[in-house]
């Protein structure tokens, strides 16, 4: 294999390896290397079209590769964001909870400071039997609790799949349809223009922890 072609494919490997860096899925990779491996065929058989071709479709290569990784970014990005605000939405009701019980454990803390047997018995009694409302109370809300922010945490990760998804079909697709019209041109094929490919602008952060106004998210614990 000549100089000039080792240089074109070295180019072409550095769409390869930015999308590598953003581990796509087995399936999706294996498209990916698969029409990497055609070209590299095509481009040492018809070495006379290589550098011309490769200097088409190189950048193109690699801007969907970039597209790829903005997009990506841009999905972690917001689930980051929209995980960050479920822990908002739900911080009122675990300081509540951690005083509910910081008071009843210091209630029945302050049983054993009396002196008096009796008074130390009666004044435990009476407040564990007040403390036992109020835990009862806590787990009753905590559990609520846990269903909802679990589910709003798994509505946050499906919608990550799905960006990300999204993300990785529009790579192959772009990869795919760049790659058959490069190696259509190591084939000596006429093209009246090269395809173009844009630049991505990342979209603004879903956010699914908008508070649902039927619920206290503040609900007290006695």
């Amino acid at each position: 294999m000549s100089l000039k072609v080792i240089v074109v494919l070295l180019g072409l490997t550095i769409s390869v390896a930015l999308a590598r860096n953003l581990q796509p899925s087995l399936k999706a990779g294996q498209k990916v290397r698969q029409l990497h491996s055609e070209s590299l065929a095509l481009a040492e058989t018809h070495q006379s079209t290589s550098q011309t071709c490769f200097s088409i479709y190189n950048p193109l290569l690699n801007q969907v590769a970039r597209n790829y990784e903005v997009e990506y970014e841009s999905c972690i990005q917001a689930y980051e964001t929209c995980s960050s605000n479920i822990d908002n939405l739900y911080k009122s009701a675990r300081l509540e909870l951690e005083a509910s019980v910081y008071q009843s454990c210091r209630s029945l803390s302050n049983c054993n400071m009396i002196t008096n047997a009796y008074s130390a018995f009666t004044c435990a009694s009476t407040t564990a039997a007040q403390d036992s409302k109020v835990f009862y109370s806590i787990s009753a809300n905590a559990t609520e609790l846990a269903a909802r922010s679990k589910a709003d945490y798994i509505e946050a990760e499906t919608a990550k799949s799905v960006c990300i998804n999204l993300a990785e079909k529009n790579y192959v697709e772009d990869t795919s349809r760049v790659y058959g019209q490069l190696n259509n041109c190591l084939l000596g094929y006429d093209f009246p223009n090269p395809p173009t490919v844009g630049t991505v602008t990342p979209s603004p952060p879903y956010d699914d922890t908008t508070p649902d106004p039927s619920y206290d998210y503040t609900t007290s614990y006695y």
